[in-house]
């Protein structure tokens, strides 16, 4: 095999200026045949439709800035993200990978997108693979992700007040004594169901 210094890999890849820099090692010029050529046209053909519009499994192929756009996520948070589904029950398949899965639920929350367009961008036969491919990481996030980042469970008392409470939440609220937890609130979102017959002014 061959060896590369770090800075010239993105990935265990090689970045684009890498690639750049290498010289060939000589040139030979060939004759082709007009079957030749159209061999090599349909072969090429054939590689352009199997590859994707939108590869998550490559790294290199979508910019962070596609990122965010498409899954309001950066590439470390996706990778982040992602982590939590390696463990998963959900595997690879035909159609998609865990991490395409994935960015198909980041997408539908971003977007709102229909399962029928989500199906076209990604490639997939029709949206019941999609809506299958949703329910899937939703289950996987919800049993691995939800319990260690969401909820009352995910962190301790000790940590709110360690961690979560500014020296001046500590003064204002409970007289600088150091062992309160200070828990703020805020209704403002929340619906209440109320009957037509009040009138607001």
């Amino acid at each position: 095999g061959a060896r590369c210094c770090s800075q010239h890999l993105d990935d265990d890849r090689l970045t684009k200026n890498a690639i750049d820099k290498v010289a060939p090692f000589s040139i030979q010029s060939k004759r082709f045949s007009s079957s030749d050529v159209q061999l090599l046209i349909s072969r090429w053909q054939i590689l352009f439709e199997q590859q994707k519009r939108f590869d998550f499994d490559n790294p290199l192929s979508l910019s962070d800035d596609e990122y965010q756009i498409l899954t309001s996520l950066t590439k470390v948070q996706f990778e982040d993200l992602a982590s939590y589904l390696f463990d998963s029950n959900i595997r690879n398949s035909s159609n998609r990978s865990t991490r395409t899965a994935l960015a198909i639920l980041s997408c539908k929350l971003r977007l709102g997108l229909s399962l029928n367009i989500l199906a076209v961008l990604f490639q997939l036969p029709d949206k019941k693979a999609v809506s299958r491919s949703l329910k899937t990481v939703r289950t996987a996030l919800m049993t691995r992700f939800v319990p260690s980042n969401l909820g009352f469970n995910h962190i301790t008392r000790q940590e709110i007040i360690d961690q979560h409470t500014s020296t001046m939440a500590r003064r204002l609220m409970c007289d600088a004594e150091s062992n309160t937890a200070i828990v703020v609130i805020d209704g403002t979102y929340l619906y209440i169901q109320v009957t037509k017959k009040i009138s607001f002014f």
